[in-house]
């Protein structure tokens, strides 16, 4: 009986510290900056056909969203008078208030409320128009829910400047650790997920998925590729074998410290390297985004000390 309990206690204890230790601000800051810099490059590929996306005469009319939606779909777009002459007009209103939200939440101004009104925005514009929804929308509203959460202006961003001013030196350097628990557990999920789904599949498990991949001319080819990956068979399969090995196992070594380093490195490859071959837009970009929540105080101090030495090198 007094094994259990020393095991609960330890248990506990370890649950405590993992989901709610104070952490460095710097970390969700991180997260916030790096989420609204993509925002504002998802929004301005979305500007130039806005009307024809989202207007109440666009692809998807007024009269066919209101049959198609589901009641959970909800979109402060849909409050849009469509019998008036200017909706369009109030279009283009939302989509500034968007882009307004989204530099004070890049600059960390009022960032909470910042926060929310960027994710509300977001999903307003996902579920007016399905249509042209990618990988990539799914990752953008997940890590915009979870920097809801977070205390994210702590650092970096001209609440904590105020935050110095106004209060004792040192209350707002350490925020506490849960919602980027929460979304680094969901990293996780999603890319283990993604991986076992693969496992359903015969030319992932054949190794011949990527041979297919590299064929595909409208998201394959973004800059020169060596053929010959794609056209030996053994290297094929190879590449194709690493990529569940990396969706599935690399993942388990972010959570340890020894093999962290290794694991984060494998990851970054891992989309730099998609993002050199493939269209994808900003998906690997987003999802390394999610993963700089595994960059502990240390990293961020070491690439500081770089920034400094380079920035000072005469």
């Amino acid at each position: 009986m007094g094994s259990l309990i020393n095991f609960w206690q330890h248990w506990s204890a370890a649950w405590q510290r993992f989901f709610f230790a104070p952490i460095d601000a710097r970390r969700p800051a991180l997260v916030r900056m790096g989420f609204a810099a993509l925002m504002l490059v998802y929004l301005a590929v979305l500007y130039p056909d806005l009307g024809a996306w989202y207007g109440p005469h666009g692809l998807i009319p007024a009269d066919i969203d209101q049959q198609r939606m589901l009641p959970q779909q909800w979109s402060v777009l849909r409050w849009i008078d469509v019998t008036d002459p200017d909706a369009v007009g109030w279009l283009y209103g939302v989509f500034r208030v968007h882009v307004a939200c989204t530099v004070m939440l890049l600059l960390g101004f009022y960032t909470r409320f910042n926060a929310a009104m960027v994710f509300v925005l977001l999903v307003s514009w996902q579920n007016r128009n399905d249509l042209i929804l990618e990988g990539e929308d799914t990752v953008f509203r997940l890590v915009g829910f979870y920097l809801m959460l977070m205390p994210s202006g702590q650092a970096w961003s001209l609440d904590s400047l105020l935050c110095k001013r106004y209060r004792a030196p040192g209350a707002c350097r350490l925020v506490p650790a849960w919602s980027l628990r929460l979304l680094q557990l969901q990293m996780t999920v999603l890319f283990v997920a993604a991986g076992l789904h693969k496992l359903g599949g015969n030319s992932w498990l054949e190794g011949t998925a990527l041979s297919y991949v590299g064929r595909l001319d409208d998201t394959f080819g973004r800059f020169p590729v060596p053929s010959f990956l794609f056209e030996v068979p053994l290297l094929a399969r190879l590449m194709t074998w690493s990529v569940i090995v990396v969706e599935i196992f690399v993942l388990g070594l972010l959570w340890f410290r020894e093999t962290r380093h290794a694991a984060l490195a494998i990851l970054v490859f891992f989309h730099l390297s998609n993002e050199y071959a493939m269209f994808l837009f900003l998906f690997h970009w987003i999802m390394l985004v999610g993963w700089s929540t595994f960059l502990t105080s240390s990293d961020l101090q070491f690439f500081s000390r770089i920034f400094r030495r380079r920035t000072t090198a005469p």
